[in-house]
């Protein structure tokens, strides 16, 4: 290789390798042993080196660029003349150059090529700050990184020279630029600012959305006449799915004049975030569900609230209504059991066994109670309802459940071995202040479990009749909603077919009469932008046609539906 300078020093900087060549340069991978890091070295190929006004240029914006600190555009460390051949020192970066990820099979996932755009779009805004303009935007000029996202944008401020026919390079004179990757003013010859690498970018924008080239030709000739007079193929006919926004954007910067671009990379910027997080959104609700029409989903979500609101307060009201019976049971039940002490007070201080137990079978057949049990001091059961607890110590069932203690009486809520469920009510008997006994009653919760049970069903019913009306009202009410859209969408896509006479005769005193207002206004503006068009626009004797990218300037797209609505 004629320019190989391997195994020769720059400086301190031992050049190991060569990493790559192109039309105008040599690159290759140097080593600083000082702080054991490797360097890209690109050196000027000899035979360019003969025209002292580019070598100086060359240099000059060169270190320019040098100035620029930005984390996509890669880092240039030094700027110098080696046997009078013009070098840049700069960070070495393992990856791949986007043209050469483009030439892969498929496109880039919307949420990457958005991603790596706003990188680009911030790196841009950045260096035309800073007054320097790249002139040269183009694939093969941007570093994607390993990560596959991060990019980096090489070879600021840097015009090449074209060599014989080859499109793929660079021009410099009164055209500099790949002509590929030109903007209309650079093809013309014309000065450029920040607004022709805004261009460059939406070129390359398109070709990640569409996989296809923007403009292709045999020759710089054509393709330069493309750029200037002609619009590339609609995104929309290309990719029809690719979401509105990205296409109005893809469009704009394609403008043929700079002034209707997007007038800096800040600007842009903003627009991809936009895009960014709507990308984010939109896959957020494609995890979530599939397409629900609004009356359903209306119904659905507030069907859903009314049905936790009720569960809650259904809850809630049992709950209390199950403390206050509990309170009224075991409040009888407490009053019931100070009765029998006092009526078996004299039994057990005279030890009149006998009596105290015709008393107690005489009040069991009442069938008041579940049970009756009445101990003397020493806790020996001297009366029951149960002839075979008598003369046995009282054994407590230690299993229940405290309901409430006063004034020396204990409730308790046991469930007994054959299942029932019993208030259990333990009092003293005493005689002048003294214990001399215990009463045990229980006292059965069947009845105040089957009237909560019936509360329970019949509150249950009444939920179930409330959440259903207002399901049934909340699908009438958006199905009636939903027809104002559906005649806004088919008048959207009325007008999207060309039909520019379209508008909505439909009259309401609401602000669906205001937005259906607002757009026969729009309605009627693009029709007047759209024959001024035709009118007063025209290039190389051929009336200009308004593409679908025109009317998505003005319009974004809503759900497809075929039938326009001219009433």
């Amino acid at each position: 290789m004629q320019n190989d300078i391997s195994g020769q020093t720059v400086g301190r900087y031992e050049i190991k390798e060569v990493l790559g060549e192109g039309a105008m340069a040599i690159v290759y991978r140097v080593y600083d042993p000082e702080i054991d890091r490797s360097l890209a070295l690109k050196v000027l190929k000899s035979e360019l080196c003969v025209d002292a006004e580019y070598m100086s240029r060359f240099l000059r914006e060169a270190k320019a660029a040098g100035a620029l600190t930005h984390p996509n555009i890669v880092t240039v460390y030094d700027v110098g003349e080696m046997e009078n051949k013009p070098y840049i020192m700069m960070e070495f970066l393992q990856g791949q150059n986007l043209g050469e990820r483009l030439q892969q099979p498929g496109t880039l996932p919307l949420a990457t090529t958005v991603t790596i755009l706003l990188q680009l779009a911030k790196a841009l805004d950045y260096a035309h700050r800073e007054g320097v303009v790249h002139r040269d935007i183009k694939p093969d000029n941007i570093l994607v990184l390993p990560d596959g996202e991060t990019v980096k944008i090489t070879d600021f401020g840097i015009a090449r020279r074209d060599q014989g026919n080859d499109d793929g390079k660079t021009q410099f004179g009164t055209v500099l630029g790949t002509p590929r990757y030109m903007s209309p003013e650079q093809a013309r010859g014309e000065s450029v600012d920040g607004r022709a690498d805004l261009f460059a970018l939406g070129l390359i924008m398109y070709e990640m959305l569409s996989g296809k080239k923007a403009f292709d030709a045999s020759s710089a000739t054509v393709m330069m006449e493309q750029i200037i007079y002609r619009a590339p193929p609609s995104l929309k006919e290309l990719r029809p799915q690719l979401p509105a926004g990205l296409r109005q954007i893809t469009h704009k910067l394609l403008q043929k004049k700079p002034e209707k671009r997007f007038q800096t990379g800040a600007e842009l910027a903003a627009a991809l975030d936009r895009e960014l997080a709507a990308l984010s959104e939109q896959k957020k609700e494609q995890d979530k569900q599939k397409y629900i029409p609004l009356k359903i989903r209306w119904a659905l979500s507030i069907g859903a609230i009314v049905s936790v609101v009720l569960l809650i307060s259904i809850s809630v009201v049992l709950n209390l209504q199950s403390r206050s019976m509990v309170e009224q049971a075991v409040d009888s039940g407490t009053s019931f059991a100070k009765f029998i002490a006092v009526e078996t007070a004299v039994d057990l201080l005279g030890e009149d066994w006998i009596s105290l137990e015709t008393f107690i079978q005489e009040a069991a057949g009442r069938d008041t109670f579940s049970y009756l049990i009445v101990t003397d001091r020493r806790g020996i059961v001297r009366g029951a309802s149960d002839q075979a607890l008598v003369g046995q110590p009282y054994q407590a069932d230690q299993t229940g459940r405290l309901v409430a203690e006063k004034d020396g009486i204990r409730s308790m809520s046991l469930k007994l071995d054959d299942g029932r469920k019993v208030f259990d009510i333990n009092a003293p008997v005493l005689f002048q202040n003294a214990e001399i006994g215990k009463i045990i009653v229980g006292l059965s919760q069947d009845g105040l479990d089957r009237v909560k049970s019936v509360t329970g069903w019949l509150m249950f019913f009444l939920a179930l009749v409330t959440i259903s009306s207002v399901v049934l009202m909340l699908f009438i009410f958006g199905a009636m909603l939903s027809k104002p859209f559906t005649t806004l969408l088919r008048a959207f896509d009325s007008l999207r077919e060309g039909n520019f006479d379209v508008r909505i005769s439909l009259q309401r005193n609401d602000e669906l009469g205001e937005l259906f207002n607002g757009f026969n206004a729009m309605a009627a503006k693009v029709q007047l932008a759209v024959s001024g068009d035709n009118e007063g626009s025209a290039s190389r004797e051929e009336k200009v046609t308004p593409t679908a990218e025109q009317l998505d300037a003005t319009i974004v797209r809503p759900r497809t539906n075929p039938t326009a609505n001219n009433d």
